[in-house]
């Protein structure tokens, strides 16, 4: 690949944007790149934490200009536009947890691939905006709904309407970005993190993904506890299960 670095750590997957002359802008070459691991994944029964990161200067800054402007007409750049939207989608209907780790800017599209994450870590130099609007366009992939299914409608239409730039801070405060860390082993603080979630079962990270999307959805608590009973139960007979709690009772013994 020459847009993405990609690195396997056992259940753990590292997507890294990698074109620095462009600050890690999306072209379709990047777009058949993404298509192309996000098969691999989807594949993959082991992974269970994938995290895209891009650099110190750019997590991702948006479209290719250069490239999507050979694309004048409207009939041209529709396909193109929800060719990406497709990858966002693909990206957050994951079964393995998704982390967008962000270090320089997540602008535009950037933005946009970081509200399709199911969490966003950041560092104190990380800057965040859905700038579109200063380029007389709107959000072309789906992000703006989805930083409205995050942060709210509220908090959401002034950024999408000024294309006003957050700091890491701001940007926490807002609720775009779930940690802000501290720090110059930030990314050592994503590593521990990812492999922490790695120990559960993958079947339980998709369970609580499915479920934390039903409550963005406003499904009532009254028809969810019902499915976590089934679930519970479900895993109640599993090896895992008996095998903590064989654990956990010599434990408890010593």
């Amino acid at each position: 690949m020459q847009t993405l670095l990609v690195r396997k750590q056992g259940p753990i997957q590292w997507i890294r944007f990698h074109r620095p002359d462009v600050r890690n802008a999306v072209n379709p070459q990047m777009m058949g790149e993404l298509e192309q691991v996000l098969t691999e994944i989807e594949q993959d029964p082991q992974c269970k934490v994938v995290i895209f990161s891009g650099d110190e200067r750019a997590f991702v800054s948006g479209g290719d200009l250069d490239a999507l402007h050979q694309y004048g007409h409207k009939h041209e750049i529709q396909p193109i536009m929800e060719r990406m939207g497709r990858i966002l989608e693909r990206v957050h209907g994951l079964a393995p947890l998704t982390v967008a780790f962000v270090e320089g800017a997540a602008v535009g599209g950037g933005c946009e691939i970081v509200a399709s994450c199911d969490l966003c870590f950041a560092s104190a130099t990380a800057r965040f905006g859905m700038i579109q609007v200063k380029l007389g366009i709107t959000t072309g992939w789906g992000g703006a709904g989805r930083l409205m299914r995050k942060i709210g409608p509220a908090r959401a239409l002034p950024l999408l309407l000024t294309g006003q730039i957050l700091s890491a801070s701001e940007a926490k405060a807002s609720g775009l970005v779930d940690v802000l860390l501290d720090g110059e082993r930030a990314d050592q603080a994503v590593q521990e993190f990812a492999e922490q979630v790695a120990k559960a079962p993958l079947e339980i990270i998709r369970f609580y993904k499915g479920l934390a999307e039903e409550v963005n959805r406003g499904v009532p608590s009254a028809e969810l506890y019902a499915r976590e009973a089934e679930q519970c139960a479900s895993l109640w007979e599993s090896e895992e299960h008996a095998q903590a709690v064989r654990e956990f009772l010599a434990r408890r013994k010593s």
